[in-house]
């Protein structure tokens, strides 16, 4: 499989400009040998890096819409497509993604998703530890990072609907397809798994992982999420030793349950 079979798609928007240059800093840093072209979707701005084509598909007209438009655009009959918020956070190994794009390739196969979640639940014979995503699974048509046939892809997603109506809705379309859906048992991608930005605000993990890496996130436009670090720590301590003495003496134990309770309706 050659760099003319596939591109690497990037969907993004306007209102995310502000994770490009990270996306794109980590991408090149962990993937320095990538051999696809690269393509980023946006309304009207421009990523400015030569190693990046920016489709501008205007006013935005949802999520589905602007990905059809984007696909209509791009040359070559498979896509990798991933969302700007998924940063690589491991070193990619391009002769494995070159060996399932061949792969996918020789079976016909409609998609191959490349970070497992959910995993896939049905045995399938081949030599490259792939599973089977069956029709009676849930998010069959999952937008994790995946290799897409791109006439199948056009022909999952609708007018008008979000990402979140895709997978719902694409999955239960993908029904129709007779083309394997298929998806690897361990990230062939890593990243995050719940991605950069949570609920429009920064994933405190992927913050830290940045920092760590010297990447600059802009914080005054988009703030951290905190919630879920706390939601962490909050499990750690309740699990601990500690907390599980705690629930064993009468009062403690009740007030610590309410108080834990209390916290996470706060959180929520």
């Amino acid at each position: 499989m050659n760099k003319n079979n596939c591109v690497i798609l990037v969907s993004s928007c306007d209102v995310f400009d502000d994770l490009w240059h990270p996306f794109f800093t980590l991408f090149f840093r962990y993937w320095p040998d990538c051999p696809f072209p690269i393509y980023l979707i946006s309304n009207y701005k421009k990523y400015n890096d030569p190693r990046v084509k920016t489709i501008s598909v205007g006013e935005d007209r949802g999520w589905a819409t602007n990905m059809k438009t984007a696909l209509k655009q791009i040359p070559t009959p498979y896509v990798l497509a991933m969302f700007e918020d998924f940063f690589l956070e491991q070193c990619v190994d391009t002769k494995h993604i070159n060996s399932l794009l061949e792969y996918a390739s020789e079976s016909k196969a409609a998609y191959i998703r490349l970070f497992p979640s959910p995993s896939p639940d049905k045995f399938f014979s081949n030599t490259l530890n792939l599973g089977e995503i069956s029709k009676n699974a849930s998010y069959r048509a999952s937008l994790q990072a995946s290799i897409w046939d791109k006439d199948v892809f056009s022909e999952i997603i609708k007018d008008g609907e979000t990402a979140w109506d895709v997978e719902m809705k694409g999955t239960i379309r993908s029904y129709q397809i007779k083309q394997p859906f298929l998806s690897v048992k361990e990230p062939a991608l890593y990243y995050n798994p719940r991605t950069a930005v949570i609920r429009g605000k920064w994933n405190y993990d992927v913050v830290r992982f940045c920092k760590r890496d010297g990447i600059k996130i802009n914080t005054q436009k988009r703030p951290i999420y905190y919630t879920g670090a706390i939601s962490a720590l909050v499990d750690v301590i309740r699990k601990s030793f500690f907390g599980r003495k705690i629930r064993t003496i009468p009062v403690l134990g009740f007030l610590g349950v309410i108080i834990m309770r209390k916290l996470r309706k706060l959180l929520d």
